[in-house]
């Protein structure tokens, strides 16, 4: 006779192994859904400018006049895609959206929106690759939830793990994202989640490298920051990013609002925006893209601060309007530029003063203060970081500048940057101590 007691425990048993089918699944096919991606865009790379090398180097090659207008050129297709090929259903729930309310992640929004981003990315346009990737990633999680035997909590589920695939096969973090899915889109680090999710971005990125045989993406060396004047210095590259985070978030929102309010169409409107981005292209090539190129080159060569600056400046400018425009495309990687650059100018001035210091060092803290401040969540900023260039002797002092970003940033900006994709009430949306004073 069966003990009633153990049908709990048999139940439970099985619930996890259901799961554990679930994640590993979405981690392959969240694998697929990024390389699937990155493959497009390698191939409309190499048919445009003749290689594979990055937008910035095949901008360099390319004459003022294109420089200037190919981004335009690119802005007007992504927005036809989006004005023709969506239709009437021209929003739709994004992969945050599905996740925390519980909606379908729509197959035919998902794929014109991605092909849009395609078409911004390849021409230049200052926004990153990452949340097409991401998004096809999700609504693989979301196709596969749909098949009649799970629950609507694995349903759900399915998404969550394909979020978390796709984001560590677009960065090659999977710790990072498996955290980013717990920590911005959950709201919260619980083991029976956090495990599923760990395994479905460990298989994604276990792919990813597999076969495309890269590494982490910004691999660098830069020694440690552990006496009390660098920690101190730190401290104050994490107050810059605290306050320079909801200037940027700020800012994308209200360029974003303006450009909305324009009563032009919307492929007029991307393809002017392209048009700005060219045009400040002509000035310095590295405008173009999310920034990756540039970041790589800041943590392994040595820059005047005056150029970093210049870029510094543009970057954002081009981002505002790439972002602003309605163009559909990811921020994440522009914002680790902008930290990048942030740290790095930082770091150079230190560097003037004792030559000892390292300038990368400041440049990986910069990267994730600011990611933390944009985002608000410094866990996933720092191990993010770590993950993405090896860096992990530095996470004392990433767990610094992170925190002190995080704090300063939650004081003056309450909401992050993904805040118009997850409910007021969220736990990501009000500060710690607001959670124990409920």
């Amino acid at each position: 006779m069966t003990n009633p007691q153990t049908t709990p425990t048999v139940n439970r048993k099985i619930q996890i192994l259901r799961l554990l089918g679930v994640a590993i699944i979405a981690g392959i096919l969240g694998a697929w859904a990024v390389l699937g991606f990155h493959a497009l865009l390698q191939f409309l790379e190499s048919q445009l400018y003749g290689q594979n090398n990055g937008l910035v180097a095949a901008s360099a090659r390319l004459p003022f006049v294109q420089r200037l207008m190919m981004p335009a050129l690119g802005g007007v297709l992504a927005g036809l895609i989006l004005r023709y090929l969506l239709g009437k259903n021209k929003k739709g729930a994004d992969y945050m959206e599905a996740i925390t309310a519980g909606s379908d992640v729509p197959v035919r929004v998902s794929l014109v929106k991605s092909l849009s981003s395609a078409a911004t990315v390849v021409s230049g346009g200052s926004i990153g690759r990452e949340g097409s990737m991401v998004q096809l990633a999700a609504l693989t999680g979301g196709l596969m939830g749909k098949l009649p035997w799970l629950t609507e909590d694995e349903r759900r589920f399915a998404v969550a793990c394909g979020t978390a695939a796709g984001l560590a096969g677009a960065y090659n973090t999977p710790i990072a994202g498996a955290l980013f899915v717990a920590e911005i889109v959950l709201g919260g680090v619980s083991l029976n989640s956090f495990a599923p999710l760990l395994l479905s971005a460990a298989v994604s990125d276990l792919m990813v490298r597999h076969i495309t045989k890269v590494g982490p993406i910004y691999a660098s060396r830069p020694g440690n920051l552990e006496s009390w004047s660098e920690l101190l210095l730190v401290v104050l590259v994490g107050l810059l990013a605290g306050v320079a985070g909801p200037l940027l978030i700020n800012a994308l929102n209200r360029s974003r609002d303006s450009i909305a309010a324009m009563r032009f169409p919307l492929w007029f409107k991307m393809g002017m925006a392209g048009l700005g981005v060219g045009a400040l292209s002509l000035l310095r090539p590295e405008v173009w893209g999310n920034g990756y190129s540039v970041i790589n080159s800041l943590l392994h060569q040595s820059w005047v601060w005056q150029d970093v600056l210049l870029i510094l400046a543009l970057k954002v400018i081009a981002t505002l309007l790439t972002s602003g425009s309605g163009a559909v495309g990811g921020v994440f990687t522009p914002t680790l530029f902008i930290g990048a650059a942030l740290g790095t100018l930082v770091g150079g001035g230190v560097h003037a003063i004792f030559p000892s210091e390292s300038v990368s060092a400041f440049t990986l803290v910069g990267m994730s203060a600011l990611l933390s401040a944009v985002t608000h969540a410094p866990l996933t900023a720092v191990v993010m970081v770590s993950e993405m260039t090896s860096g992990y002797d530095l996470v004392p002092a990433l767990v610094m500048g992170s925190l002190s970003a995080y704090y300063i940033s939650s004081i003056i900006q309450p909401r992050s940057i993904y805040a118009h994709s997850i409910p007021d009430n969220h736990p990501t949306q009000t500060l710690p101590l607001s959670r124990f004073e409920q």
